[in-house]
């Protein structure tokens, strides 16, 4: 508990300080404004991707009702539902612990991942993004548990499909990373119940054509086509495995060797030990299939960023991958230690001394941890040295110069105080510049321009 709360506590307040960023969070409800809610939504569709859901809750942002305090309170809700996504997942894989255990292991995940998640801000605070990752991540985890569920239950199986489904058109309409997973996820459930258990069942061929259509309906979007024009090695099918595998290692070695987790994985393995092996029963498939699917998965999100647009992912993208980086490596770690403690029954026992050993360790590798890492640093800095609380004073301060000029054209004094946890990216001199277009039309200016400063 106490690890969740010293990253969770400055990330929940720093949400107090958030705001719209002008890069894109503007644009859509202008767009809203100009043309309507369905025409808007139509115009991303057609002209720049075909992420229909991210489009739906892009377009449907606080600003549509002119809404400041939406954008503190959407972080909020992502970083509780993140928690209780990890709460619930673990709980579903290991009914027989606490639950104080179960929101143990969710606060110790992540703890981790704020660690060394690359960006924060991507992840939690600017709309345009994590309405495209971040949601669609934790619906993901919610879709594992609702199918636990329906397999596991004899009741709800209908509203449990139901929200299966659903959640399959969502994830597969924010992004085409996500549509990966969960296609994975899908295809993944298909063999394993068909090659281990010789059966089909409704679920099954629901969440089958709900993946096609929902997929279809993703890649017909004309906008598609023009983002994937963009760069000659988009589209470029050797080059795109290649890459992604080169990626996946490169940041599978930081990820190992820069944070405490050889540390929390002999201490997951401890508590394997002590749960039956009847119910380690989500843990029982063959090593190799766990394998596959977890390396499968991870190079599978790194993809789309090398053949639709040739070039590295983002921070955004990264974030996804290091979120099921983790989740799968504790429960391949399950996989194995089910597969070898079946076929060797002595007990994992550890001495008094030896616990004493990988308590101290595990104490030293946190504490080391924790005050090495950026993100710890950033968001403490931010928060404590007033600079979340500075650029959300000079950001009040140019809405009240937008709103009190009756000039039609609006010179904004640039943003001095830039807290990396909080602030993505701003207007330009240049007034014909995107996001300045967007921003003057929010707000029913003929221009919004940056002041030039020396």
């Amino acid at each position: 508990m106490l690890l969740l709360l010293s990253v969770l506590i400055p990330l929940l307040a720093l949400s107090y300080f958030n705001h719209p960023s002008p890069a894109d969070d503007y644009c859509y409800i202008d767009t809203v404004f100009k043309y309507s809610w369905l025409e808007a939504m139509n115009f991303y569709y057609s002209g720049w991707t075909g992420r229909y859901f991210g489009i739906f809750l892009n377009h449907s942002n606080p600003l549509i009702v002119h809404s400041i305090i939406g954008f503190k309170i959407w972080p909020v809700v992502l970083l509780s539902g993140f928690i209780f996504a990890f709460y619930s997942l673990f709980r579903h894989l290991t009914p027989t612990l606490s639950r104080a255990a179960h929101l143990g292991f969710a606060g110790v995940v992540f703890f981790l991942y704020i660690l060394k998640m690359p960006s924060i801000v991507e992840g939690f605070y600017w709309m345009a993004a994590f309405v495209t990752y971040t949601v669609p991540n934790i619906l993901t985890l919610f879709w594992v548990c609702v199918v636990l569920d329906w397999y596991r239950q004899d009741t709800k199986k209908m509203l449990l499909a139901t929200l299966a489904n659903f959640f399959v058109f969502a994830i597969i309409g924010s992004s085409e990373t996500n549509l990966l997973i969960i296609f994975l996820l899908v295809a993944a459930l298909w063999f394993y119940r068909i090659i281990f258990h010789r059966k089909i069942d409704g679920l099954m061929i629901s969440l089958l054509i709900v993946t096609i259509l929902s997929g279809y309906f993703l890649f017909s979007s004309p906008g598609n086509a023009a983002r994937m024009g963009g760069n000659p090695m988009g589209g470029n099918v050797v080059f795109s495995v290649v890459s992604s595998f080169k990626k996946l290692a490169e940041l599978s070695i930081g990820w190992i060797t820069k944070t405490p987790l050889l540390i929390f994985s002999l201490a997951w393995l401890i508590v394997l030990s002590k749960i039956s092996v009847g119910a380690r029963n989500y843990f029982s498939m063959p090593v190799w299939f766990a394998v596959a699917l977890y390396i499968g998965i991870l190079a599978a999100q790194i993809v789309p960023s090398y053949f639709g647009v040739g070039i590295d992912p983002t921070p955004r993208v990264i974030n996804c991958v290091y979120l099921f980086f983790l989740i799968g490596w504790f429960y391949v770690i399950g996989v194995v230690f089910h597969y070898f403690h079946q076929r060797y029954t002595g007990e994992f026992r550890l001495s008094f001394l030896r616990y004493g050993v990988l308590y101290s360790l595990l104490v030293l590798s946190i504490a080391f941890s924790f005050f090495r890492s950026a993100n710890v640093k950033m968001i403490y800095s931010d928060l404590l040295r007033g600079k979340a609380a500075a650029f959300s004073r000079e950001t009040n301060e140019r809405y009240a110069l937008i709103q009190n000029s009756k000039d039609a054209i609006v010179y904004l004094p640039p943003i001095k105080t830039r807290p990396i946890s909080l602030y993505y990216d701003d207007i330009t001199t240049n007034r014909g510049h995107w996001w300045n277009k967007c921003m003057a039309g929010y707000f029913g200016k003929e221009a919004i321009i940056m002041k030039e400063t020396k």
